[in-house]
């Protein structure tokens, strides 16, 4: 077993939680989605995910010169769709356990949502990994995984444990590979939303983290969202 050590661009919970009534501070049980709009590296903005660079146009004076003879360049459009790439890091992640939490949750790869944000399970006790961002071993970047924090439909969801997990707890991550990486929660933050800097949280350079994002914080119960993210970095054991 390899033992490494890790650490989410908006992600908002519109849920009227469950975990209010049962007092949690987490995403809420009707529903967290992650307003994820990651950056990209060579890639386009999620809010603009489709994207084809323009023929440049010409004057007349250029033009003018230009031989009758000489056919017109074509000038190739090349599509930034996150749709026509493949991800560009290592073996996916498939599981995440931190058996001090009692979180033991599948993880499935995601890219956007149809609203430009990363995407997740409807079921809380299932997690999610951008695909197109760093996967946990890369040897630079932050991994992001993220999950509801409740649902009405699901009840309340593992990462609802996050906020109140005490430094140093490990959390397990496997990849679709088999090889299992270590990692010790280093900082828990909870951030309003709005004010989250999602370029650090999804960051492709500097030191190797797993970043583990979920809603909590105070419910808001007129827009039915909680108002502020769960942000726990881990860095690699060994």
């Amino acid at each position: 077993m390899s033992r490494i050590r890790h650490a989410t661009a908006a992600i908002g919970c519109l849920t009227a939680p469950i975990a209010a009534i049962a007092v949690i501070t987490g995403l809420a049980l009707t529903g967290c989605s992650t307003n994820a709009t990651p950056p990209q590296a060579g890639r386009p903005s999620a809010s603009a995910p489709s994207v084809t660079a323009p023929a440049p146009t010409e004057s007349p004076e250029s033009t003018a010169q230009a031989p009758a003879t000489t056919p017109a360049t074509a000038i190739p459009l090349i599509s930034a769709a996150l749709d026509d790439r493949p991800p560009l890091t290592g073996p996916r992640p498939v599981r995440l356990v931190a058996p001090e939490l009692g979180i033991d949750v599948p993880i499935e790869s995601v890219g956007l949502d149809e609203e430009g944000r990363m995407g997740l399970p409807a079921d809380p006790s299932v997690a999610a990994w951008y695909s197109y961002g760093v996967a946990p071993g890369d040897p630079a970047g932050s991994a992001v995984v993220a999950a509801h924090v409740d649902s009405l439909e699901y009840d309340i969801g593992p990462f609802a444990r996050l906020a109140d997990a005490a430094s140093g707890t490990v959390f397990d991550v496997t990849s679709a590979d088999g090889t299992v990486r270590e990692f010790a929660l280093e900082s828990t933050e909870l951030v309003l939303k709005g004010t989250v800097d999602w370029s650090t949280v999804f960051r492709r350079s500097g030191a190797p983290v797993l970043t583990l994002v979920t809603c909590g914080g105070e419910f808001d119960w007129d827009a039915r969202r909680y108002l502020s993210t769960v942000i726990v970095t881990a860095r690699a054991v060994g």
